[in-house]
């Protein structure tokens, strides 16, 4: 009887797969570069107004555009807004990326007027003198905050090309030695 005998030198996997692992423990460096590519593609979102579901964000209302005197939905004469995105890693494990401006959170998921409660006439008072109570004097019990709603313009998350981006950047980390 003949027979046929293979023998596998697992050696070689071995090492693969405990450089992998090990890579896979200590994702950092990974999550760096996904924290990069998130923040990149949630900027260029205030120039495209998409949202990331591929939604396109509300116009302004005709009030807003009036007062900012242009139609941009979050982009501001400062610009703040995007201009404070970043990325934030949580140990080894995770990436989140977001904005430590006060209105994000508006931004991202909208308010309805008054929301917030009610601007206090007499703190303006206070604050102005006179004059600029007299010229700005809402209700007595002062103006609702937002004075009006505002629609949210998901500027934060990740869309289909994000996710695309992330697993080839993960595919690439844990491939490559």
């Amino acid at each position: 009887m003949s027979g046929v005998t293979i023998t596998l030198d697992d050696a070689a996997f071995s090492r693969w797969l405990t450089q992998t692992l090990g890579r896979i423990t200590h994702l950092e460096d990974a999550l760096k570069e996904i924290g990069d590519i998130l923040v990149q593609s949630t900027q260029n979102r205030f120039g495209t107004k998409i949202a990331p579901s591929g939604a396109t964000w509300a116009p302004n209302s005709p009030v807003t555009v009036a007062i900012k005197g242009h139609g941009s939905q979050l982009r501001g004469e400062s610009k703040a807004l995007g201009d404070t995105i970043h990325p934030q890693l949580d140990g080894s494990s995770a990436v989140e990326v977001g904005s430590n401006m006060v209105y994000a959170a508006v931004q991202q998921f909208g308010a309805k007027m008054g929301q917030f409660g009610r601007y206090s006439q007499i703190a303006r008072y206070r604050k102005y003198g006179e004059k600029d109570f007299r010229r700005y004097a809402g209700t007595k019990k002062g103006f609702p905050i937002p004075w009006g709603d505002i629609p949210a313009r998901p500027f934060l998350g990740v869309s289909d090309q994000d996710e695309a981006d992330i697993m080839r950047t993960l595919t690439g980390y844990l491939s490559n030695p």
